[in-house]
């Protein structure tokens, strides 16, 4: 994300949904103030004491949800958000207040996974994420993406795409997925469809055991005039 966006080193930026700041304190070197938000007081802490750890004085963290920002208008260069926004339970509202605090001329970066346009496998994944994590909204289609930006007057830009790989046993452990969920989610990938498969890079074992997998991801940019 960081060399995706030119940085002067005068730049204000906020980083909405932070978790425990590891994205705002890879921006904090190369900008002159960093603001991280998150809803959870306890990532808002954890984020705290990183930035402490570190030694890292140009960051703040504040207990804010992505829907009501409490900055004013034209505050910031730059907005960051990376695997947060699926998590938004009104993405249109978020897209707004990110439009709203950025200057013109100001970036949005964003980073999150990505639902196929196809709608089988749209209804796959989100309901793959679903049931791992609950706080789960949805995986938005690149084409919604478009369609929001637009709405929130930020000029959409596609800058990457690819295949997050990752390790089945290792993502349900992360997430203290209940092992009736993970049942579910092992029964899930081991009867998904051809397609499914080969699109989310579904391996097995010899007993149809969920091996590893791929989410969809991409970095948007979103620009305001």
């Amino acid at each position: 994300m960081v060399s995706s966006v030119p940085l002067t080193g005068s730049e204000r930026l906020l980083d909405i949904g932070c978790g425990a700041g590891h994205t705002a304190l890879a921006f904090a070197p190369y900008v002159a103030q960093v603001v991280g938000c998150d809803l959870t007081p306890a990532m808002v802490e954890m984020a705290r004491d990183l930035a402490h750890e570190r030694q890292i004085g140009n960051v703040e963290f504040v207990v804010s949800d992505a829907e009501h920002l409490p900055f004013a208008d034209s505050s910031f260069e730059r907005v960051t958000c990376r695997f947060a926004a699926h998590h938004f339970p009104d993405i249109k509202a978020a897209l707004r207040e990110v439009s709203r605090v950025l200057k013109p001329g100001g970036t949005f970066l964003l980073v999150d996974h990505y639902a196929p346009e196809d709608p089988e496998l749209d209804t796959f994944v989100n309901d793959l994420d679903r049931l791992r994590d609950p706080s789960h909204v949805r995986e938005h289609r690149l084409s919604e993406y478009q369609t929001f930006f637009s709405e929130a007057d930020l000029t959409f830009q596609l800058k990457l795409t690819w295949d997050l790989p990752l390790m089945f046993d290792n993502w349900v452990t992360r997430s203290r997925t209940p092992s009736e969920a993970k049942e579910w989610l092992v029964n899930h990938l081991k009867n998904a469809s051809p397609k499914a498969r080969d699109a989310f890079c579904v391996q097995q074992d010899e007993r149809g055991y969920p091996q590893s997998f791929c989410l969809k991801c991409a970095l948007i940019h979103g620009i305001t005039d």
